[in-house]
């Protein structure tokens, strides 16, 4: 029997987000996230490494509807906290071990503080290879990273609906700055070259 791949993985969610993520499909994408189990050979070749920060490679801009991409963390990388504005994000893991801290989304006009109020820690998780995560601005905000200084990890992420600009909060203050979402890298001109658009 043939392996479920990462070409047959991006060929399934072309088709199970063909008209967007609804309340009726989030179940269904991340179960297509979790058939898929990680093969390094899949992704090898889009692996980018960086000694500043961690990177992303764009996979498959998914017809407008999503962003598929592969994440790099080497050793003691992470993210800022940071938000996913109206979208939900997938996360699975790949390679390594990825830690989340889970902060509840700050609330400026509560704080006591006229020089803000430190971020509020509502949960820790480690996610192994092939393990699954979803959030999104409901559940919260959070930091992703690799806390190895051993190992390096890599994760894959579906963003749906797909955005430009997400914000950052400062761990001390909860202070809220935006910032441009780009990428390291874009293959997804090899995705599906007759059904994504450009």
């Amino acid at each position: 029997m043939e392996g479920y791949n990462l070409e047959n993985l991006q060929s399934d969610l072309r088709i199970e987000l063909v008209n967007g993520l609804t309340g009726e499909n989030v179940e269904s994408v991340k179960e297509l996230m979790s058939r898929y189990k990680s093969d390094p050979q899949d992704w090898k070749d889009m692996e980018k490494w960086s000694d500043i920060k961690y990177t992303r490679t764009l996979l498959d801009k998914g017809n407008g509807h999503y962003n598929l991409m592969i994440l790099c963390w080497n050793v003691g990388q992470e993210s800022p906290i940071h938000n996913h504005p109206n979208s939900h994000c997938f996360m699975k893991t790949l390679e390594g071990v990825v830690h989340e801290e889970l902060y509840r989304k700050p609330d400026m006009t509560s704080c006591q503080c006229s020089c803000g109020c430190k971020m509020e820690k509502i949960g820790d998780r480690d996610y192994a290879v092939n393990d699954v995560a979803l959030i999104t601005d409901k559940d919260g905000v959070h930091r992703v990273g690799n806390r190895s200084h051993v190992d390096r990890a890599v994760t894959l992420h579906l963003y749906s609906p797909p955005f430009t600009t997400c914000h950052k909060y400062d761990d001390d203050t909860s202070k809220e700055t935006e910032v441009p979402m780009g990428f390291d890298q874009d293959f997804s001109s090899r995705c599906c070259s007759t059904t994504c658009s450009s």
